[in-house]
């Protein structure tokens, strides 16, 4: 089975917080550098990627990021009227029927009939070609927060259950097949070794497998403090030292040195929150966990996510 990087369409999903559309970029970003033609699809979402890559504000127009990267920023009215042309073909049908009031008031009822369009949007890149060639060789979906994604995803399932059959159903069950084919399909999950990071990401991967079917492969977890202070290592017993001074107020630490040494103490305390909510993850999960550091700068930028591209490429052997 193709690696996640070899994936016709990625899936990046992940609790609010948690780094997702860093890690978005950061995979969008390793498919580029190995060649492959990459859309990085985000929607109804405050501009991320235009930031990132110094460029202007991503919109519902594709923008160009760097070579073999591109951008998305749709919104559910740009993916409805997408989707409403592409199945009735010619402009003035769908001014017709999508362009009065009417019918404008009767599709905002509709429950999730704005996701579905994005969702649909999604599936209409994976499959756009350019003569007999595909337009895209990866698509990176950089979904909303936890909830929100699992709604959308569900859309499909519902419309198959309780539509009758028509272009809705019918486009909804091939929706269904694309999302299903692991070949195909990555869903790449990120959270962070925390408390609620950790307990969201593994209701979300139940809840994905129990409903749907679908599998998270593979699970990243971002912003892990770094291991400075090994077990029953020098540096372990240089810190154990300090604090044991510092605890006792004693002289001979300068107020310099005192507060190096609760600034250490605290770094070390947060990585071993983070080795034991691992060991949460990996016994529910039961697969590999990619990590990713925690950079300490005061924004993300290229650099960052060329680094962070390059440790997935490594992972990946690319």
């Amino acid at each position: 089975m193709p690696g996640l990087l070899d994936k016709r369409l990625i899936l990046v999903l992940g609790k609010g917080g948690v780094g997702r559309s860093t890690v978005a970029a950061s995979i969008a970003t390793a498919t580029a550098r190995a060649g492959r033609k990459t859309l990085l699809f985000e929607a109804n979402a405050k501009d991320r990627y235009g930031s990132i890559f110094g460029k202007p504000p991503v919109g519902p127009e594709i923008t160009e990021l760097r070579e073999n990267l591109f951008a998305i920023n749709t919104t559910p009215a740009a993916a409805l009227e997408e989707y409403g042309l592409m199945i009735l073909r010619f402009r003035r049908i769908y001014n017709l029927v999508f362009e009065n009031r009417i019918t404008e008031a009767f599709l905002k009822a509709i429950p999730g009939i704005e996701d579905y369009a994005i969702l649909g949007k999604v599936w209409y890149h994976t499959k756009e070609t350019k003569g007999r060639a595909p337009v895209w060789d990866t698509i990176v979906f950089d979904m909303a927060a936890s909830g929100h994604s699992l709604s959308m995803l569900r859309i499909p399932w519902a419309i198959t259950s309780a539509v009758p059959e028509g272009p809705l159903t019918r486009d909804a069950r091939t929706i269904q097949s694309v999302l299903l084919d692991k070949e195909q399909t990555g869903i790449a999950m990120v959270t962070m070794a925390e408390d609620m990071p950790s307990n969201e990401a593994i209701d979300l991967k139940m809840q994905l497998h129990d409903h749907l079917g679908m599998s998270v492969q593979p699970l990243i977890v971002n912003q892990l403090y770094d291991e400075r202070f090994p077990p029953d290592s020098p540096q372990e017993k240089i810190l154990e030292i300090l604090q044991s001074e510092s605890d006792s107020n004693s002289a001979t630490l300068s107020d310099e040195l005192r507060a190096v040494t609760e600034q250490a103490a605290l770094f070390q305390a947060r990585r071993l929150l983070n080795e034991s909510h691992i060991k949460r993850l990996q016994a529910a999960f039961e697969l590999p966990l990619i990590p990713l550091p925690r950079l300490f700068v005061p924004k993300i930028g290229v650099p960052e996510i060329e680094h962070f591209a390059e440790l997935l490429q490594a992972e990946y052997g690319v």
